[in-house]
């Protein structure tokens, strides 16, 4: 199936060039300005197209890779080319191909939404990383197999989920990508609170911010659990929470104790020997004070 892109940014540069890279038949870009689909015409080494409908003629399968508040609008202004049998995809975690894609059915195309389970955040070096990236596809039942092929070829591993689902799924991975940003913008926040410089927080904390991450990779967030709660050390949880509330950290203290209590959930299921009725009850406690 011959591939095109209407949108040559990050995310349109990075798939062309890995699709291309895998042999799969990139056709090319159309984007506005004209310039940025010349560029990634060249770094893909495939061809610019003047029209959008120039480039759906020649192509099966058309990826709108432009930002996700104008993917709609993109839609809209393609939506009376002819377009039957053509495979329409976007990129966006959040949007269904359904709400990508109104009247779809009219028009003899059928819709999808392929999102990269990964942040793309250069132009012309993240193609190198998508090797190991999950992917997760929404859409029409019809030919959802077919589109789920063409990225299995390349060697990824596919989902396909419900449409149902695509907002839950799209917070699971905000949660897993850009919460986490939160959490280590506060914990080196308290560092400088204890003397640190910003830049000295990141690097003391590097090691252990890796290792965590790799570890609970390996085996799961519950058994790679570690640290006071799982030992059910209330006492240090106590002081924990006693001392942000002395450096003025109240939101700190509340994320602290959310967090804590579904930690102490998890430690419960890993260690059903262990009463943890007491760091529920410090942790429960915190909340009224």
């Amino acid at each position: 199936m011959n591939i095109g892109f209407i949108g040559a940014g990050k995310v349109g540069c990075s798939l062309g060039k890995y699709f291309a890279d895998g042999n799969l038949a990139v056709k090319g870009y159309y984007s506005i300005p004209v310039e940025t689909s010349h560029e990634a015409a060249h770094f893909t080494n495939t061809c610019s197209y003047e029209t959008a409908e120039a480039l759906i003629r020649e192509c099966d399968v058309v990826f709108i890779t432009v930002p996700d508040g104008i993917i709609k609008d993109t839609w809209l202004s393609i939506k009376d080319y002819d377009l039957k049998d053509k495979i329409i995809c976007h990129c966006s975690g959040a949007m269904t191909s359904g709400d990508a894609f109104p009247g779809i059915e009219e028009t003899g195309a059928v819709g999808y939404s392929l999102h990269p389970l990964f942040a793309v955040s250069d132009k012309y070096n993240t193609y190198k990383e998508l090797p190991d990236v999950f992917f997760t596809l929404e859409g029409a039942p019809e030919r959802i197999e077919e589109v789920a092929d063409m990225v299995r070829s390349l060697g990824n591993q596919v989902r396909i989920i419900d449409g149902a689902n695509k907002t839950l799924y799209h917070c699971a991975a905000v949660v897993s990508s850009n919460l986490v940003c939160g959490i280590i913008d506060m914990s080196m926040s308290l560092m400088e609170k204890c003397g640190f410089t910003g830049d000295d927080a990141r690097v003391a904390m590097a090691s252990l911010i890796r290792g965590n991450v790799e570890h609970v990779l390996e085996v799961g967030p519950t058994d790679g659990l570690t640290g006071p709660i799982e030992r059910n050390d209330t006492g240090t949880v106590a002081k924990h929470l006693n001392a942000l509330g002395n450096v003025d950290a109240l939101e700190e203290r509340e994320v602290y104790r959310l967090l804590s209590s579904r930690l102490t959930d998890m430690a419960s299921r890993r260690h059903p020997d262990r009463d943890y009725s007491g760091m529920y009850q410090l942790l429960e406690e915190r909340e009224e004070n």
